[in-house]
């Protein structure tokens, strides 16, 4: 049987926890989805830099980094954000399905 080790994702965590902070503290009261967070993430010039630079903490195999980032770094950081509510899992929409993780509806309720 092939050993399966869990990614290490303290480091891209540090690097990128505060810029999904500070763009969900910039948003309007909605509901997005975890792909379209990603997506409003990277137009940011600083989230973008924060998305690289977590990326590059976690190895070199891009598509397994991807989702590592996506599933237990930026998903757990949306779940953590006491501004936001979960609001259940992206079922039968590729607008909002992520290629790299299970992507979940979040609401923002206060602006």
């Amino acid at each position: 049987m092939r050993e399966f080790t869990e990614p290490d994702v303290s480091e891209a965590r540090e690097v990128l926890i505060p810029e999904v902070d500070r763009v969900v503290a910039g948003l309007p009261r909605c509901q997005f989805s975890t792909k379209r967070f990603i997506e409003v993430l990277m137009e940011d010039l600083d989230g973008q830099a924060a998305y690289e630079a977590a990326l590059e903490t976690l190895g070199n195999d891009e598509r397994l980094a991807r989702m590592a980032l996506h599933g237990q770094v930026i998903s757990v950081a949306l779940r953590n954000n006491s501004a936001l509510k979960f609001a259940g899992f992206v079922r039968d929409n590729p607008r909002h399905t992520d290629p790299y993780s299970h992507s979940s509806w979040w609401r923002k309720e206060k602006a």
